[in-house]
């Protein structure tokens, strides 16, 4: 291995690193996302390889630079791990809870379905 992928290496170990401590402290939050985090990095890193093999139709002895499978899985690594983190240093969303709107909503409607039309016309006839 070259320098270059060993110093990549080493950045994504300390930025998956980061992003699980981030994780840890989310997973109390939601028991879901960590499983979202690691199936985040993985359809990543799995799309970066693809783009990786893809590129190999470009050349005319492709068997010469199949690092680019290796080359694009990392950097779906690194993407993944980055959104990863970018996604854990945002401040957690409220939550709306829209079924007690929707209910306050439909009350409303039975409300005004039965209640009784004004009486804008009147006739009255005596014989």
């Amino acid at each position: 291995m070259t320098l270059r992928k060993w110093t990549t290496l080493i950045l994504i170990a300390l930025t998956i690193g980061h992003s699980s401590v981030s994780l840890a402290q989310q997973s109390q939050q939601s028991g879901k996302s960590f499983k979202r985090g690691v199936a985040t990095i993985l359809f990543s890193t799995l799309g970066g390889a693809v783009l990786g093999l893809s590129t190999l139709s470009f050349y005319g002895d492709p068997e010469e630079h199949t690092e680019n499978i290796s080359t694009g899985a990392l950097l779906g690594l690194l993407a993944g791990a980055g959104y990863l983190v970018y996604d854990s240093s945002r401040p957690p969303q409220g939550s709306y809870d829209i079924s007690q709107s929707f209910e306050d909503q439909m009350k409303n409607k039975r409300a005004l379905a039965n209640a009784k039309a004004p009486v804008v016309i009147s006739y009255q006839f005596d014989f």
